[in-house]
């Protein structure tokens, strides 16, 4: 088990939000891959959450919208986006990405700040900043 604090920024269409959670947690092994999993809880929501903190890291949400990205710093990866109107097709740019691991505790931080864009255009920055410690 272990306390994650997750903090992420957008701006987008010239307005910044932020959310910020602290959730209970797991950190565990499964095959030679190192998964931090939680549930996010906002707006009377129960959004579970994986990420998969491996030589990319990729962040999984399950909720109403699902989420799947791969944050790559030598490439564009492309993800679909689910919605209640249908699937988007969006790009991931990563501009930064660092990654910190103590298996030994376990604790670490991830910090990702990242683009997305669809038909070529930019939809929104976003800025990670993940926490986890046991």
């Amino acid at each position: 088990p272990v306390q994650v604090k997750l903090t992420t920024t957008i701006h987008q269409d010239g307005q910044q939000e932020n959310f910020t959670f602290s959730e209970d947690g797991n950190f565990v092994e499964l095959n030679g891959k190192y998964y931090l999993r939680y549930v996010e809880h906002q707006n009377g929501q129960a959004t579970p959450v994986q990420f998969c903190l491996d030589n990319q890291v990729h962040l999984h949400r399950e909720g109403v919208m699902r989420t799947q990205l791969e944050f790559d710093q030598e490439k564009e990866t492309v993800t679909r986006y689910r919605t209640e109107y249908g699937v988007i097709r969006l790009g991931v740019v990563t501009k930064r990405l660092e990654k910190d691991l103590d298996l030994a505790v376990p604790a670490g931080h991830l910090n990702v700040d990242y683009v997305l864009k669809t038909g070529g255009q930019e939809v929104g920055n976003y800025q990670l900043q993940l926490q986890f410690r046991a």
